[in-house]
């Protein structure tokens, strides 16, 4: 094989940016401790969003497995009311929080995403989805500090 024909091959490959990756889940921690500020001793917070076209959605953060350094939050956000459609519109996620670095990132609970992802692949997964959850989560944080407000009693409604 000739030299350019490598470097054709190399380039093509898919590298994470992990300064990004690290920078996006640093703010994603600055963006969930201000989501928690001055309530940081409960378990649960409970937030009303409203969007665009009269969109009323709500967001539940609630508090997991805690350990030294970490803390496992789960993540719900979904239509104050339930709409019948033929797709999924609620979301749903695990977030951990590194105390010990000011990390969060994404997981699903029992594995973390890996950089990157070889592409096809079977899961359907992109190259970079690792990064993609992490981006969702930033402007889903962003959309509840921007037009959002937090509920001090429990909720009147259940996700499905």
């Amino acid at each position: 094989m000739t030299d350019t024909m490598k470097t054709q091959k190399t380039s093509k490959q898919y590298v994470p940016d992990l300064v990004s990756l690290q920078l996006l889940g640093e703010l994603n921690y600055r963006r969930l401790g201000k989501l928690m500020r001055g309530q940081e001793e409960m378990d649960s917070w409970n937030f009303s969003v409203h969007s665009a076209g009269d969109q009323e959605s709500r967001l539940r953060l609630t508090l997991g497995k805690e350990s030294r350094f970490t803390s496992d939050i789960a993540l719900e956000f979904g239509p104050e009311i339930p709409k019948k459609l033929l797709f999924k519109t609620t979301l749903s996620m695990t977030v951990r929080l590194y105390h010990d670095v000011g990390i969060a990132e994404i997981t699903d609970g029992h594995r973390q995403y890996s950089g990157a992802y070889p592409y096809p692949n079977d899961a359907m997964l992109h190259r970079d989805e690792k990064f993609r959850l992490n981006q969702q989560l930033a402007d889903l944080l962003e959309l509840c500090l921007k037009h959002g407000h937090r509920l001090n009693n429990t909720l009147s409604f259940q996700f499905a």
